[in-house]
């Protein structure tokens, strides 16, 4: 069996074990309601009611003066796409897009929102964050491989195969992306992305080089965007507070805050937190520590404003509490990982 074959077996059977687990659909009638404690950290009932999302100007990535990326065009590829999965998430405003030469320009003026905003009290549609990203690497490379004979064995004999000469072509983008705060410019988070393309062709000898393919370096930018896109939706994730349980037997449902207005769909994965107060023997001071406790899963109830949530893991001697809340825990698709396994 060849190596992509294997690989083609092995993601079959995969695909076959995870469609066979369990789903995300659920019948309200068939749970009674459970009564529940409240949370001994209770958030606000501003912030449990709050509805809006943080609003968010993206940068285009700099090019860092390598040839290969400012042909192609990978900073603004990136943050374009950047800008339409953060979009599609629900969980951020996109504010607009930036280009480094107008940056100056539009700090100036999200310092004199921010300013107005707090003079005023009220929301002047001023940014909360930017996003900043930098490459470190943009390749484009070839390797060529000489043309072989092999034999396949099969029930009639020996049969002589011919695989003509190849010619790969493979684009790698390395670089980073950061958050920042607006006005203040401090730096919340810090992400990497790695991640390449390739491609072959038939060729008649390794003088046949193509010297340069935009195409295949913004494809590599275009993954690159879709990978660190994941962290960027888990670090912007809204939370959706819990107000309501409800159990069949041993299985629990809960209800919170989170709706599809802010990114609740069904089947998508949710991890379960709640805020424990934590003592520092050394010092005796009480710090609040945020402590997950659980997974599950959004189940097929949901309104703009509301979901049900299937409890799939709690942890040992840990209990869900009204005033807990839950965010999506977003990863990249089972499919896109085989697609970049399958290369």
């Amino acid at each position: 069996m060849t190596k992509l074959n294997f690989k083609k077996s092995l993601l079959i059977y995969i695909i076959i074990i995870l469609f066979t687990g369990c789903g995300s659909t659920l019948n309200l009638t068939d749970y009674t309601p459970s009564p529940m404690e409240k949370a001994k950290n209770m958030p606000s009932i501003k912030k449990m009611m709050s509805k809006s999302s943080p609003k968010v100007i993206i940068m285009d990535i700099d090019n860092n003066g390598i040839k290969v990326a400012q042909q192609a065009k990978v900073g603004s590829a990136i943050a374009t796409k950047i800008n339409t999965l953060l979009a599609s998430a629900k969980n951020v405003k996109i504010a607009k897009r930036i280009t480094k030469s107008s940056y100056e320009k539009m700090l100036s003026k999200e310092i004199e929102a921010a300013q107005l905003s707090k003079e005023l009290g009220i929301d002047v549609g001023q940014a909360d964050n930017i996003i900043i990203g930098q490459l470190s690497t943009a390749s484009y490379d070839h390797s060529f491989t000489e043309g072989y004979y092999y034999v396949i064995k099969t029930k009639e004999g020996n049969i002589r195969k011919y695989q003509p000469p190849m010619m790969r072509y493979e684009a790698c983008i390395i670089g980073n992306l950061k958050v920042f705060t607006l006005p203040g410019l401090e730096e919340e988070v810090s992400f990497e992305y790695d991640e390449c393309s390739s491609t072959s062709t038939e060729v008649r000898s390794a003088r046949n080089v193509v010297s340069r393919n935009d195409g295949l370096v913004r494809q590599a930018a275009l993954e690159s965007a879709d990978t660190v896109s994941y962290d960027l939706k888990n670090f912007f994730s809204k939370k959706g507070y819990i107000y309501e349980s409800k159990r069949n037997g041993n299985d629990i449902i809960i209800k919170t805050t989170l709706g599809s207005s802010n990114g609740a769909k069904e089947g998508e994965e949710v991890m379960i937190y709640t805020i424990e107060d934590s003592i520092n023997i050394l010092t005796s001071i009480t710090s609040k520590e945020i402590v997950q406790i659980g997974t599950g899963t959004i189940s097929n109830h949901i309104t703009p404003s509301s979901s049900w949530i299937i409890i799939d893991d709690l942890q040992n001697g840990k209990t869900v509490h009204a005033g807990d809340y839950i965010k999506i825990q977003y990863e990249e698709s089972f499919f896109s990982k085989a697609k970049k396994f399958l290369k």
